[in-house]
C-alpha cells in the first residue's frame, strides 16, 4: 500500500512538473514573439523615419553632402 500511494504519489509530482516545464515553454515562446513583434514596429518606424528624411530633403533642396 505504501508503494502505490509513493507510486502515484511521484507520478502525480512528475505530471505536475511536466506542465510546470510546458507553461515555461509556452511563456519564454510568446516573449520571444512580442520582442519580434517590437522589433519590427522599430524598423518599420525606422523606416518611415528615413523616408520622411528623404522627402524632407527633397523639398527643401538641402544639400546633404559632406
Amino acid at each position: 500500500m505504501v508503494s502505490s500511494v509513493e507510486s502515484s504519489g511521484s507520478s502525480a509530482l512528475l505530471a505536475a512538473l511536466m506542465k510546470e516545464t510546458l507553461a515555461q515553454q509556452n511563456l519564454d515562446v510568446a516573449v520571444v514573439k512580442k520582442a519580434q513583434e517590437v522589433e519590427k514596429m522599430q524598423g518599420e518606424a525606422a523606416l518611415k523615419l528615413i523616408d520622411a528624411a528623404a522627402n524632407i530633403v527633397e523639398l527643401d533642396r538641402i544639400d546633404v553632402r559632406v
